[in-house]
Order: structure tokens, then C-alpha cells, then sequence
């Protein structure tokens, strides 16, 4: 999951396609399948998420953020995903990152 964070943070960051298609070869070279089919299914939209709902991702919120908090932090970034990445609480620094299919 680490690699994946890094590889959407320096595609992100990546000026012009030549860089950002250089970034993705590397990451693809350097990654072992599954993971790297799940990251090109995230990355393509071919990923399919079905048991997510706005429903359960404001329960979730709510687990450790003010429901107020979240109305008004959700009315500013304007999309409910971004409100909740932005307000998680950080992990401890020793605490071991999961893998990415644990996660798609």
C-alpha cells in the first residue's frame, strides 16, 4: 500500500505524460502481481467498489469525527471521501501499512 501511495503521490506531482508514463512503467517493473493489477484496476476506474456507500463512509467518519465537524468540513471540501482522508486520524508512525489487496 505504501509503493501505491507513492506511485499516486508522484503521479500527481509529474509534469507532462512522458514523466507521469515513465513513473508508471517503473512502478509496474518494480511490483509483483496482484498488486500490480490492482493498482492499474484502481487507476483505470476498472476497479469496482459496490459495497461502498455515502451511508457507510459517514458512519465511519463518525467513529472518530464531530457530525457537525464533518457537515461543515464536507460543505468546504465538497466531496464526502476527501472530507474523511484529510480528517483520518494518523496511524502510529510503528504501525505497519496493509497490503493493496487487503484494501481493494
Amino acid at each position: 500500500m505504501i509503493a501505491f501511495a507513492a506511485l499516486v503521490d508522484a503521479l500527481a506531482f509529474a509534469q507532462g505524460e512522458p514523466a507521469k508514463a515513465q513513473i508508471l512503467k517503473d512502478y509496474l517493473v518494480q511490483t509483483p502481481d496482484p498488486a500490480r493489477g490492482l493498482a492499474l484496476a484502481v487507476l483505470s476506474g476498472a476497479a469496482a467498489f459496490p459495497s461502498i456507500k455515502p451511508a457507510m463512509l459517514r458512519a465511519l467518519a463518525g467513529q472518530f469525527l464531530d457530525p457537525v465537524l464533518y457537515d461543515l468540513s464536507r460543505n468546504f471540501v465538497g466531496d464526502a471521501p476527501e472530507t474523511i482522508a484529510l480528517s483520518w486520524p494518523a496511524a502510529p508512525t510503528n504501525a505497519v501499512a496493509p497490503a493493496l489487496r487487503a484494501v481493494v
